[in-house]
């Protein structure tokens, strides 16, 4: 139907299945999916769930500074968009690495 937001949310929940799965390749591949489509639309909040998931499918794989590098971004995107409670939930998560 061409609803791109649309699209970029569903992409999103298959990126869940997949994580939810087991599957961390195919997770990331829709997670990718759904963030160019809200890059596409300028559309921050999609961009920052988006980057939030990837930073924890790249945590689980044990790539923490992919994690670091995608929380970074979602956590200053939230903040941006004024959602305090994600970004510092984010924080946390981002406190929480083990520092190199």
């Amino acid at each position: 139907l061409g609803r791109k937001e649309g699209m970029a949310n569903q992409y999103g929940n298959m990126g869940i299945v997949y994580k939810t799965q087991g599957d961390l390749p195919k997770a990331l591949y829709f997670y990718e999916k759904a963030l160019a489509i809200n890059e596409g639309l300028g559309r921050k909040v999609g961009m920052a769930i988006q980057y939030c998931n990837m930073g924890i499918v790249y945590k689980t794989q044990g790539d923490l500074p992919k994690a670091l590098e995608f929380w970074t971004l979602s956590e200053r995107l939230f903040r941006e968009l004024g959602n305090t409670a994600l970004a510092d939930k984010i924080l946390a998560w981002l406190n929480a690495l083990p520092q190199e």
